[in-house]
């Protein structure tokens, strides 16, 4: 599956009524073994969808997760069904990582002071716009 760089926050894997648990499936990035995260296991059901929140930050190549599965029906194909929901942006990925949401908020607060000194040092400069003319300084 391809996938963009960003974190994921959700997987299911839905198996179809008939599965009996004789089909199953795991994830890998890179040769790692994502999910389920317990190394040599493998998600297997019948008649149910295995969903959970997780934190997995997806920031370097492939871009890709793949997916390995078996079947030992030997009467049936099964098909189990994927979904991973990513954030992409760090706006997004804020919601999931509250120290990106506080990196984030220290940047704005940032940009906020900058501008309000700013104005402050404009104002000092000129306290009466209105008046035409240079300013005297008083000895």
């Amino acid at each position: 599956m391809i996938v963009t760089r960003g974190l994921v926050y959700r997987v299911e894997f839905q198996f179809p009524a008939g599965c009996a648990g004789l089909a199953g499936v795991i994830v890998t990035d890179g040769g790692f073994q994502v999910w389920p995260s317990t190394l040599g296991k493998w998600f297997a059901t019948d008649n149910f969808t295995i969903g959970f929140d997780d934190m997995y930050l997806k920031g370097s190549d492939p871009f890709q997760f793949d997916f390995w599965g078996y079947n030992l029906d030997d009467t049936y194909d099964h098909t189990i069904y994927s979904r991973i929901g990513l954030a992409d942006r760090e706006i997004f990925q804020a919601r999931y990582l509250p120290n990106v949401a506080y990196d984030m908020m220290q940047e704005e607060l940032k940009i906020v002071q900058e501008t309000q000194e700013a104005a402050r040092t404009a104002i000092l400069e000129t306290p009466f716009p209105w008046i035409k003319g240079t300013r005297k300084e008083v000895a």
